[in-house]
């Protein structure tokens, strides 16, 4: 799966995220009440998986309406019927008809939403395929400008080693959405080269070489810098008689400031990011919190 190498990754302690922040994670992975939202047609491809996966999951009914126009039932005469006068199906297909429309005028934003269809949920959903290919320059365009990012990763000013790898993730993510496609080595060798070789740099050198004589994707190569920090950790901790527990270790929504004690500059020492480093997490990382 495409967010694999971002999960191996994902369990590093984080600081308590903003409202707005937490909106924006809920609009790009949705939750149990509401599936994710379109925010650009661009990002149609990757976004269709998980609404389709969603509605099927948790409105398989709404789903099904997709497979063909909607037409309200008539009587005998051919007239069309009172809503009062449909059968218990003709009752479902209906509710399911305005779920489906209900559902893709929540997940998608206003401005998308404006499309040339007859009013159906399934002549939205074409419309909705349809404008994506149709922005097919823009695509291209972008995919340009994803692989020429790829080509110039390194690590900007004042970044962190986990700053650069969560950008990182990021990057390869944007680009797998657009079938963007690079071989394991790549993807590693990429990321091992932009790390900053005066932190840990002969362990990411090794992890580089190594990588030649086992099967290593990028999960498992973030995995390894992730165990290796810890072991650091553990080693500093343990050695130091004035060390201070790490709630970050398990409580994540922890506001709790504690004065650090002298240790080893780690590759992902929690002090690295706060001061000026923690201002340029957003700037530097490449994307805002609306993924």
């Amino acid at each position: 799966m495409e967010n694999e190498f971002y999960n191996a990754f994902a369990t590093a302690p984080a600081a308590p995220v903003t409202v707005a922040e937490t909106i924006g994670i809920e609009n790009e992975t949705g939750t149990f009440q509401k599936p994710s939202k379109l925010m650009y047609i661009e990002d149609f491809k990757g976004w269709q998986d998980r609404f389709e996966n969603w509605v099927q999951a948790n409105k398989f009914d709404a789903w099904v309406s997709l497979e063909k126009d909607y037409t309200l039932p008539q009587d005998d005469r051919g007239n069309e019927k009172q809503l009062s006068q449909f059968s218990p199906d003709e009752k479902l297909r209906y509710t399911s008809e305005k779920m489906m429309i209900s559902i893709l005028q929540q997940a998608v934003k206003e401005d998308i939403v404006l499309l040339q269809h007859e009013g159906t949920a399934r002549s939205i959903w074409k419309a909705l395929i349809k404008k994506f290919k149709g922005s097919a320059e823009m695509i291209k365009n972008k995919r340009a400008l994803l692989k020429k990012s790829f080509d110039m990763f390194t690590t900007l000013e004042g970044e962190t080693t986990r700053m650069i790898i969560e950008r990182y993730c990021h990057l390869v993510m944007e680009m797998k959405r657009l079938d963007i496609k690079k071989e394991d080595e790549e993807w590693v060798d990429k990321l091992a080269d932009a790390l900053p070789q005066n932190e840990c740099g002969t362990y990411h050198l090794s992890l580089k070489h190594k990588r030649q004589f086992e099967d290593m994707n990028l999960s498992k190569f973030i995995q390894k810098l992730e165990e290796h920090e810890l072991a650091i950790r553990k080693t500093t901790t343990m050695r130091s008689p004035g060390a201070q527990q790490d709630v970050s270790l398990y409580y994540r929504g922890s506001k709790v400031e504690t004065t650090p004690s002298p240790k080893i500059q780690t590759t992902f020492s929690a002090d690295s990011t706060s001061g000026t480093n923690a201002n340029n997490t957003n700037q530097s990382s490449g994307y805002s919190p609306s993924y």
